[in-house]
């Protein structure tokens, strides 16, 4: 008889939860998306800061000295008794010495600063674009995870079917050897058999293949594990889209997508940049407050303090033409982020009205391919009695042998894609989250 549909191996659920939870430790992505937010969140108090006081200290220790020429003797006589004077040898020079200290404390305030100004509410729209894409990592390693594992489990059904049509194959193949040799076939029955038996080694090597890769795939994202991947249930829940205007899908995308919201707030930020390198060559007004004291020989002055507190004001009125240019170099970049949020929404818009087809059709292909398997499975059943009567062909039934597993393989993939489409629609939308991967875990069971 030949081989039809046979039970998935024990499996344990839970598996996806579990591998989905050990990616948020170990997903290289998403802790780069991670470092990358706490790094532009930093740059918000790095451009507050230079609206607060900036408090500056500075000391100096030295030894200076002080030298007078042709002075007179009565000067001589009374000064060469200073502490540290002497009078040179060969001429009437008097040299003092000193050691001088000093310190000084600074205030400085920015009362205006458009430059200023502009980069904090730039640093206030990168950390939220930073944020933005950090919530999309998150999304999309759940969609990820999900998808590297319908991968495995696609492929472990896909190896199971090749090696079920070779194995059915092959009984077909001793079955027409020993007909032929009891002479109730002939042998050109024998080669056909041979012919379909052989073409299954091919596909019993890629699928082997596609299943090792499927497996590498999900280490690259939660690295080494030994989890057991469990397998689907045959009849999976089919929903539909809520809502079922795909219109109103697309529109969720556009407000609610991550990605789409960060590069929006990137363009923003760029914009503002602009306003940045044109402040550079705007007036500042600062306040400074300073005081400054001198320890030092009478003789060169003696200690001295100095406070003081003024306004001041500065305009670069020209530094070689290095602003215009920094203004048309930023100008560009924001037209540059412009282009590529609306490439982020083009995209967006594509992959969510193709999820969306996906889910309503994926439904819809669900049902048509298993009633082909059920189809295919009557074909090789009458088939198969058809050659036990003498009234069918072994090639006949060759063919329908073949053509059932090919259905099968087709109505395997075809719920691994209404699930991945569901969740890409989700993801799209900016609603999935942890819980719909919990949904898709409890059809995970043991099917013994």
């Amino acid at each position: 008889m030949a081989v039809l549909v046979g039970g998935a191996g024990p499996a344990c659920a839970n598996n996806l939860l579990d591998l989905y939870r050990l990616a948020l430790s170990r997903d290289a992505v998403l802790q780069a998306a991670t470092y990358q937010r706490d790094a532009a969140i930093e740059s918000r108090p790095q451009a507050l800061a230079q609206w607060l006081p900036q408090f500056s200290a500075n000391a100096s220790a030295g030894r200076e000295r002080q030298g007078t020429q042709e002075i007179a003797a009565s000067t001589i006589a009374t000064t060469s008794q200073a502490t540290n004077c002497a009078l040179s040898s060969d001429q009437p020079t008097q040299y003092c010495y000193t050691n001088t200290h000093a310190y000084g404390l600074t205030l400085t305030q920015t009362l205006w600063s458009f430059e200023s100004f502009s980069r904090l509410r730039q640093a206030s729209l990168l950390a939220a674009s930073a944020q933005a894409n950090l919530l999309a990592a998150q999304q999309n390693l759940l969609l990820r995870v999900a998808t590297a594992y319908f991968g495995i489990l696609s492929a472990k059904d896909q190896l199971a079917t090749n090696r079920r049509a070779r194995e059915a194959f092959g009984t077909l193949l001793n079955q027409a050897k020993i007909r032929e040799r009891i002479g109730t076939s002939p042998r050109s029955d024998v080669a056909q058999a041979q012919a379909f038996y052989d073409a299954t080694e091919q596909g019993v090597i890629d699928a082997q293949n596609t299943l090792d890769d499927a497996e590498l795939a999900m280490t690259e994202i939660v690295g080494p594990h030994n989890a057991d991947i469990a397998a689907l249930i045959d009849d999976i829940p089919l929903t539909s889209p809520d809502p079922a205007s795909v219109d109103a899908w697309v529109a969720s995308a556009s407000q609610d997508n991550p990605t789409v919201r960060a590069a929006q707030l990137q363009a923003q930020a760029q914009d503002r940049d602009v306003a940045v390198q044109r402040g550079k060559g705007l007036p500042t007004l600062n306040l400074n407050v300073s005081t400054a004291h001198t320890w030092q020989n009478p003789a060169f002055g003696g200690n001295q303090s100095l406070d003081s507190a003024m306004v001041s004001f500065n305009w670069p009125l020209f530094q070689g033409g290095a602003v215009s240019s920094a203004v048309r170099q930023s100008r560009a970049l924001y037209r540059q982020a412009e282009a590529q949020y609306d490439t982020t929404q083009r995209n967006t818009e594509r992959l969510t009205r193709a999820s969306y087809r996906g889910v309503v059709t994926g439904i819809a292909r669900i049902g048509a391919a298993k009633r082909a398997v059920e189809s295919a499975r009557e074909s090789v059943e009458a088939s198969q009695r058809n050659v036990e009567f003498g009234t069918g062909s072994v090639f006949d039934l060759l063919n329908a042998q073949n053509n059932y597993y090919a259905v099968e393989r087709t109505y395997s993939q075809t719920r691994y894609d209404y699930l991945t489409a569901l969740l890409t629609l989700k993801q799209q939308a900016g609603r999935l989250l942890e819980r719909d991967l919990q949904v898709i875990d409890g059809l995970l069971v043991n099917n013994k």
